[in-house]
């Protein structure tokens, strides 16, 4: 979604968005070679030059807004460090010593003035991002209640716009609140900023734990760089063969369903498989993206950790794009449930309901209040709000009702410990998760609920055994390549899982058996790989969002 390039060499140089592009990988052999023949005390100096040419190819017009964003960031930081120092200064400085209450005006009065910096970067930031990808949201709602409607406007989605900025005011917030140094290099922090393996899905890192990988000094490194190319060897395993052709089948049942008139169990297969197609394109690019960053010796935050492997829909999103929920947790969910308000809401429910109440229902409310927010981030519609809901009504009352819940399974002597009892919980989230992806995928809020009454209209399970589901774009060879590629996924996120690194596991093994399992690898994302007319393989889901 980022705008056209304006200048000489753009069609070619534009290919470096595309993490599967010819273009890309030469780009990033370029820099990887240049990066370790360079003294180690300018590598991050080539990251920085490198990060802003992969920048520059998605447009000019969206560097200006990552520049604003870099520099007003850059400029608050500094701005609240030397409020502070001068706090600081003045209760040393001051004869005779001040007294307690002396100190806490002055502390008071400091962080009235640091409050106001941050507030003005935040709203700064925020306001860019809200105005940018919700402007036609809110305007077409309106024009829908006005006589005289109002004129539409579109702006131009920078590159990894969301991000960025998410990113950019973590760190705002730790230097407000200590929790980092600023920045004093406008450079280096310009590179925190945009690092160019995370600008197109993230991850959304914390700027204490990435700063230190970006500027350490980083020596080759044979092992490391192999098991980076296998990472991104993965990744576009799950990209090419795994969620381009799940792809397929899904883009017929969405984008047909009114024309074709699927019902029943074929529209529910769509989203299902939707659930796949999502986790195997988000995942692969992230493992592109920290393979990339690997091969440097820049260590990141994970983003997933085999989500449909989880037993509730709060665990499922403690295993799904993991940077973005640890985001939401530290700056808003904490400082909402711990806010005087919340605080006071909990004393007059345990007066009047009664401690259990008083104690699970203001986290509960603060829960729904971040995951109805992580669903607005995803898009501007209706659709994503009631997704957002969703969510939100999942995870808190789960939470608020854990306490019956676990009477009931005392009562009916369920025993959680066995593996049905975990096999069921895990089949029923991923139910929840899947039928919540109608509002992700569907067009419309009005297309999403028409596909939900499609569904539950007609039980007709044959579906899955009587031919229909090759006339879904995929023949019967596709359609259990795409099995078998699936079955693939799946069984590595188990081995994980039960704590297999299956790389390690390759990496361990003679010369004859690694090479035979690499250049299958490969053979097999060549072969069995989509591509072909309107594949795009810069289009990652996510980088929508």
């Amino acid at each position: 979604m980022a705008g056209r390039a304006f200048w000489p060499a753009a069609a070619l140089l534009g290919e470096l968005m595309s993490l599967f592009s010819f273009t890309f990988e030469l780009f990033l052999a370029v820099v990887a070679v240049a990066y370790f023949l360079v003294p180690a005390r300018y590598q991050w100096v080539l990251l920085l030059a490198a990060s802003y040419l992969f920048y520059l190819c998605s447009g000019w017009q969206g560097l200006v807004y990552l520049l604003v964003t870099t520099c007003s960031t850059y400029g608050a930081a500094l701005l609240l460090e030397k409020q502070q120092a001068a706090c600081n200064a003045a209760i040393q400085a001051a004869q005779p010593p001040l007294d307690r209450q002396q100190k806490a005006v002055l502390k008071a009065r400091c962080t009235r003035h640091k409050r106001l910096v941050l507030a003005g970067g935040l709203v700064l930031n925020f306001g860019i991002l809200g105005v940018i990808k919700y402007t036609d949201f809110v305007l077409s709602n309106l024009n829908g209640l006005l006589a005289e409607p109002l004129p539409q406007v579109e702006f131009l989605l920078p590159l990894g716009i969301s991000f960025y900025t998410f990113q950019s005011m973590g760190y705002l917030i730790d230097v407000y609140r200590g929790r980092a140094a600023a920045q004093h290099s406008l450079p280096r922090f310009a590179l925190f900023v945009s690092y160019f393996p995370q600008m197109i899905q993230g991850p959304i890192n914390r700027y204490g734990a990435l700063s230190k990988e970006l500027f350490a000094p980083h020596a080759w490194d044979y092992a490391r760089v192999k098991s980076g190319l296998m990472r991104i060897l993965w990744g576009y395993f799950k990209k090419l063969v795994v969620a381009e052709r799940i792809a397929i089948p899904v883009n017929q049942i969405f984008d047909n369903f009114a024309l074709e008139g699927y019902t029943g169990f074929t529209v529910f297969l769509g989203a299902l498989l939707y659930s796949v197609q999502i986790y195997a394109d988000f995942s692969g690019g992230m493992d592109i993206v920290f393979g990339v960053s690997e091969i440097f010796g820049i260590q990141m935050t994970e983003n997933f950790r085999r989500p449909f492997m989880a037993r509730s829909v709060a665990e499922f999103w403690q295993r799904w794009h993991i940077t973005l929920g640890a985001w939401m947790r530290e700056y808003l969910f904490y400082p909402l449930a711990l806010s005087k308000p919340f605080g006071r809401m909990g004393k007059a429910l345990r007066k009047r309901c009664g401690n259990y109440i008083g104690k699970v229902f203001p986290p509960c409310l603060a829960s729904f209040i971040v995951f109805l927010i992580v669903g607005i981030w995803h898009g501007a519609g209706w659709r994503y709000i009631v997704y957002g809901v969703w969510q939100a009504t999942f995870v808190s009352t789960a939470t608020l009702l854990e306490g019956p819940y676990a009477a009931v399974r005392r009562k009916l002597h369920v025993n959680t410990a066995c593996t049905s009892w975990k096999l069921f919980q895990m089949g029923r989230t991923v139910l929840i998760v899947a039928l919540a992806r109608y509002l992700s995928r569907a067009g419309s809020l009005t297309q999403a609920l028409e596909m939900y009454a499609a569904t539950f209209s007609e039980f007709n399970p044959w579906v899955l055994v009587d031919g229909t589901l090759f006339t879904l774009g995929l023949d019967a060879a596709n359609f259990i390549v795409m099995l078998l590629a699936m079955a693939v996924l799946f069984a590595v996120d188990i081995a994980n899982e039960r704590g297999v690194v299956v790389r390690q596991a390759i990496a361990r093994q003679d010369v004859l058996f690694r090479w035979t399992a690499y250049l299958a690898g490969i053979f097999v994302i060549v072969v069995f790989g989509v591509y072909g007319p309107g594949y795009n393989a810069s289009a990652f889901i996510y980088a929508g969002f």
